[in-house]
């Protein structure tokens, strides 16, 4: 990539970001088939595991070695769907295809609000910023009611704008009330059509940001925009002088209330003054605007890992990341049991792109997410810390669907001995790919012997995989243990404000009783899923 290959990804509106919600933890199958209950006993099952040259977890892995017998019980029980549930589109081996157009994500919230799933709106706002603000302006095709736009401005200024100053509403407000804004955006669409077509000199005859009446450019977002499109188009036409000062005005505009909207424009502002040869300016622009960012990751959770690759490749040279950047994205790391502090290379570029790929990873752009992993595990020294890179990896590979190799590397990691007990860590997702399968006494197997570590693992993987062995016992017709585990793992993702897995919780429950024919308690976790999601 270049300079003016991001030019021209600016200009054109694609991005390098794929979407699909595959979930791959057992707490989102689809619970199915209703049969006869299995158990005796305080334990789950007797198992009589047959001799093999391989060991007992290669085995297991393997699907070739155990016979496990299974006491009988008369109790209802769950089997697993063989069939993972997708929420969205797949699309694998393809790190340049957007799968969420934003009519596509215009969609999906619409119908998120209209059933009042606000917490799960959020969370895909939270997830999609970019995408979602593209909504907000109109863009590629997205059609939603005003109504229903004015909500999702609400939740974006919630999550985006600092002190929750309200633009986006403003400017939803004022483009169903004031023709100006409508003009605004009709014009942006040609403009952006014109630039499109290599036409820069035709767009900037239209002369955008001149023609904004008064209240138009009192709305920042407005204003920045005009003036960011007219510095791409005086930046296509190597016009740089004119081109900073635009880009300059926006990013003054923006940096108050937008700070996620400012780092972007920073960055063009940065390459721009590269371009001019004002080497020190831009040196100082990319700085201030990787600062932004890194403070808005730290402050809100910004998930933008497009922006985290246009720094990488737009660093110059001569520039170092600043610590303070790299110490916020270490911290967030942490919280993923990645601890760069272990580290004795300390290579920053490999900070940076572990952040890319857990934040891919996040949003289910799984290929993105691989490259990232194996890009920052090339750049280390650190023994723990690649294995912790390849688990994220194997993480990455299952959610694109690919769950060979990520059992192997899985089945490699489940015999490492370290003090993050990642080979238990392993153990539990090489279960949980064994019961997304059918297999539910070799998961159940996997899961015991790894269970034992879980109060020593990271908490949001010891919470995963507990819901996990909670789903596990409804699977064998345990209800009472398995609807109590799954209710302690609700609770405490909510305390954690992870409310797409409290949901997923709350959904399995529901899902178990509507099954099991129990409307009176359906009726009660129906009723709970509801008010978490109005919170």
């Amino acid at each position: 990539m270049n300079g003016r290959r991001t030019i021209r990804n600016e200009v054109s509106h694609t991005n390098f970001n794929g979407h699909f919600v595959y979930t791959t933890s057992l707490r989102s199958l689809l619970l199915a088939t209703v049969a006869l209950g299995v158990l005796s006993g305080c334990s789950l099952f007797e198992a009589n595991v047959k001799e093999s040259e391989k060991t007992p977890l290669q085995q297991l892995v393997s699907g070739k070695s155990s016979e496990t017998k299974i006491a009988t019980r008369t109790e209802t029980a769950i089997s697993p769907e063989k069939k993972t549930r997708f929420d969205g589109g797949l699309l694998l081996g393809n790190t340049d295809t957007v799968a969420y157009q934003p009519h596509e994500l215009a969609s999906t919230l619409d119908g998120m609000i209209a059933a009042d799933k606000w917490n799960s709106a959020r969370n895909l706002i939270g997830l999609y910023p970019d995408v979602v603000s593209k909504i907000l302006l109109g863009q590629d095709g997205a059609s939603i009611s005003r109504q229903r736009l004015r909500d999702v401005a609400k939740l974006f200024d919630e999550k985006w704008t600092r002190d929750g100053s309200g633009e986006w509403q403003a400017l939803v407000r004022l483009s169903g009330r004031t023709e100006s804004i409508n003009d605004f955006l009709t014009s942006r669409s040609l403009f952006l059509e014109l630039i499109g077509n290599n036409e820069p000199k035709d767009a900037l005859a239209m002369n955008l940001s001149k023609n904004l009446d008064k209240t138009a450019s009192s709305v920042d977002l407005v204003a920045a925009e005009a003036l960011r499109l007219e510095g791409i188009a005086y930046l296509m036409m190597e016009k740089y002088s004119d081109s900073i000062k635009r880009f300059d005005q926006a990013f003054s505009l923006l940096k108050p209330n937008h700070p996620y909207q400012a780092s972007k424009i920073g960055l063009l502002l940065g390459e721009t003054q590269r371009h001019a040869k004002n080497h020190d300016q831009w040196k100082s622009t990319w700085q201030a605007s990787t600062d932004i960012q890194s403070r808005w990751l730290h402050e809100r959770n910004l998930v933008d890992p497009a922006f985290w690759e246009k720094a990488a490749f737009l660093r110059p040279v001569s520039s170092e990341w600043s610590e303070r950047t790299i110490s916020r994205l270490e911290n967030s790391l942490r919280n993923e049991s990645l601890d760069f502090g272990s580290d004795q290379s300390g290579n920053n570029e490999a900070v940076i792109w572990a952040t890319i790929g857990i934040q891919r990873l996040k949003r289910h752009e799984a290929q993105n997410a691989i490259l990232a992993f194996k890009k920052s595990e090339a750049l280390i020294s650190d023994k723990v810390l690649k294995s912790e890179l390849q688990m994220q990896q194997a993480l990455a590979m299952i959610d694109a669907g690919q769950p060979g190799p990520a059992s192997a590397i899985l089945l490699r990691l489940s015999s490492t001995n370290s003090a993050s007990h990642i080979g238990d860590r392993a153990k539990a997702i090489l279960a949980t790919l064994k019961l997304q399968n059918g297999s539910l006494a070799q998961g159940m197997n996997l899961l015991q012997s790894a269970m034992p570590t879980c109060q020593q693992w990271p908490e949001s993987e010891r919470l995963r995989a507990q819901a996990d062995y909670g789903l596990s016992y409804l699977m064998l017709g345990k209800e009472s243990e398995g609807i109590s585990l799954l209710d302690h793992v609700y609770e405490q993702f909510m305390k954690r404000d992870e409310y797409d897995q409290a949901s997923q919780c709350l959904w399995n429950i529901a899902t178990y009783y509507e099954k099991t024919q129990q409307p009176r308690k359906l009726r009660v976790a129906k009723a709970k899923l509801k008010q978490m999601e109005s919170l």
